[in-house]
């Protein structure tokens, strides 16, 4: 029994062994993938970081007062009104 025991051991010790090299790589594999996903990732981030830049200045552009004073005159045929000119009468009074 002592020299099944003896010979058991080492085996055991091998098979371990062998396992904690597979959960390397296994690990291995497995940051390499979150790696290639985060450099993705961050790619994806930086493109909607730039379409978010364009759709702002599109939008700011859209709503700016002379652009919705020309969509109102060629769209709607809007005609911007002249101001009046006021006349200021000014009375004096003689005391």
């Amino acid at each position: 029994m002592s020299k099944e025991f003896h010979y058991l051991i080492p085996f055991f010790m091998l098979l371990f062994l062998c396992f904690l090299c597979l959960e390397q790589i296994k690990l291995s594999f497995e940051i390499n993938r979150l790696n290639t996903n985060q450099q993705n990732l961050y790619i994806e981030y930086e493109d909607f970081k730039d379409r978010n830049i364009k759709l702002l200045t599109q939008f700011y552009s859209n709503n700016s007062p002379a652009t919705i004073e020309k969509e109102a005159i060629e769209t709607l045929g809007m005609v911007k009104k002249k101001p009046k000119q006021l006349e200021r009468k000014i009375e004096k009074n003689e005391n």
